[in-house]
């Protein structure tokens, strides 16, 4: 465990000393409070938060590749990845570090649209429990989509391409679980398919939780998610320790 937090604590230092990481930062949060102040204050639209949460997932796909196309495929591209390789720390602490850091920025980030709903709640009712749900479910989406872009990092030393391959598979996991190709697929698709894609998308869990309920089913579906792909990523780090 301590090793995991000295990994920890270098990914996360990373982050605020890079500029790019404030460029990503202030752009994410200036796109998804753009769009939800303008459905929520300048409409007239009752006190939700409905339009920041709607827009994040989408947001999400768009800027979480850009931030875990770095994580591996720029230590194997500067050669430390080898360095690190050598370091008294296994492959799991490494993973666990830096999916930990990841996932704490992108909290961080989120913490800044607090505004919003303090902003609506103090001008008008706002309803705190699907608030406080929607927070969960976007650091528990963020979490997983960390995790699938990790692992595509992993595989390849350029960036780039670990980003357009983290980029369309989180848009088809997103498509996955969107409410609306799931009522146009009722009319060609078996139950039993749509069901079985349903599932495999994160977005579903997220809509579960934003709603202010939380349900263990949801909690354990995000855990075995992001335990899936850093175990995949983890092996693929294996394979290339052996390789040399």
């Amino acid at each position: 465990m301590r090793e995991s937090l000295v990994v920890f604590r270098r990914e996360l230092k990373s982050y605020f000393l890079s500029p790019i990481a404030y460029v990503f930062g202030l752009l994410l949060v200036s796109v998804l409070l753009w769009y939800s102040t303008e459905a929520a204050l300048v409409n007239g639209a009752r006190a939700s938060t409905d339009a920041l949460f709607g827009t994040l997932p989408l947001m999400l796909i768009l800027f979480v590749p850009g931030l875990t196309m770095r994580l591996w495929a720029e230590e194997r591209k500067l050669g430390t990845l080898e360095l690190l390789m050598t370091f008294p720390v296994t492959i799991g602490q490494l993973v666990t570090g830096k999916f930990l850091a990841a996932v704490v920025f992108l909290g961080v980030v989120m913490l800044l649209t607090l505004g919003l709903p303090l902003t609506l709640g103090a001008y008008g009712k706002l309803d705190w429990p699907p608030v406080f749900g929607s927070y969960l479910a976007s650091l528990l989406f963020a979490g997983s989509f960390v995790a699938v872009g990790m692992f595509w990092s992993s595989l390849t030393r350029d960036q780039i391409v670990a980003m357009l391959f983290s980029l369309v598979s989180l848009f088809v996991l997103y498509q996955l679980g969107n409410p609306v190709n799931i009522e146009l697929a009722t009319n060609w698709m078996p139950t039993w398919a749509i069901d079985l894609a349903n599932g495999i998308s994160p977005y579903k869990y997220f809509l579960s939780i934003a709603r202010g309920v939380v349900d263990s089913r949801d909690l354990v579906y995000f855990a075995c998610f992001c335990g899936f792909f850093l175990y995949a990523n983890a092996l693929v780090l294996q394979a290339r320790r052996l390789k040399g």
